[in-house]
């Protein structure tokens, strides 16, 4: 009984040992695609295209998965034709239509070779569309913002302009903007702040430094009927946030603290650059609505 226990372990190693053997050591390109969104299986010579920037991806697309294409020198067929070969084949097999390259690595040497590929699979319902870029400065990224705070002063009638780039990660997404305001009913004012962030889900978390400014003006007239002359002011603040982003609103808030002010030095903070406060700590709010 010992034995026969023996030879099973045994014969269980061999069996193991050669699938790892055929996974790792095959003499094949390895091709995969990753589906997360099916679609009917094309021909296997169907035509693929071939995007090597996301700019040239029409708008009418959608990403159903990705591709992951690795060969070394010891395996056959170890060069760019063969891998882009396969891929279509896989790509026709999941129901795709065009392949988006996001890395293509190729080392050659007379000892070594080896190629990589990674690349986002698309269906693609409309190739006559304009790429996806054409409209994404206004539809994707800009956004009108309201709100208060020593960050922007105030922006309601005239909202601020906000310009927001995303990056998809493995885990969460990262996110850069530059936003603007330019008051111009009763007094100029003027904002600008550049900012950097994460994103998981519908939360946001980011930090922004901002520059604030109002010249010196006019705040109607005194009790004597004499102008009233306030300014100039600056200031530099840090103003983290978190915030919840869905569907085409955001909301964030959080504390603003002080780099560098320039006021005048008899005169003390306007008033609504201190609109929100928590207790005696300065707070940022807004609202952003996207184009």
């Amino acid at each position: 009984m010992i034995h026969y226990i023996h030879k099973c372990c045994r014969a269980s190693i061999i069996i193991l040992t050669s699938i790892i053997s055929l996974t790792l050591f095959s003499c094949s390109p390895q091709v995969n695609v990753f589906v997360r969104k099916s679609y009917p299986a094309r021909e296997e010579n169907e035509p693929i295209v071939i995007y090597q920037k996301q700019q040239d991806v029409p708008i009418k697309s959608e990403k159903i998965g990705t591709l992951e294409a690795i060969c070394t020198n010891w395996m056959e067929d170890c060069d760019s034709a063969s891998i882009f070969s396969i891929a279509e084949t896989k790509i026709n097999k999941a129901g795709g239509n065009a392949l988006l390259i996001t890395k293509f690595k190729q080392q050659l040497s007379e000892n070594n070779s080896k190629l990589r590929l990674t690349g986002d699979v698309l269906f693609v319902s409309d190739f006559s569309s304009p790429p996806d870029t054409a409209l994404s400065f206004f539809e994707k990224y800009m956004y009108l913002g309201l709100g208060a705070g020593p960050e922007t002063g105030i922006s309601l009638f005239i909202p601020k302009i906000s310009y927001y780039n995303f990056q998809d990660r493995k885990i969460l997404s990262t996110y850069y903007g530059i936003e603007a305001s330019l008051w111009v009913i009763e007094r100029p004012m003027m904002s600008l702040d550049c900012l950097y962030g994460v994103k998981k889900s519908i939360f946001t978390l980011d930090t922004s430094v901002g520059v604030w400014w109002l010249p010196k003006t006019k705040f109607g007239k005194d009790e004597n009927n004499f102008d009233v002359i306030r300014g100039p002011y600056f200031h530099t603040t840090i103003n983290p946030k978190i915030g919840i982003k869905f569907w085409k609103v955001w909301l964030k808030g959080g504390p603003s603290v002080h780099l560098y002010k320039d006021y005048p030095k008899d005169q003390e903070a306007l008033d609504f650059t201190k609109i929100i406060k928590v207790g005696n700590t300065l707070c940022n709010f807004e609202i952003l609505i996207k184009f």
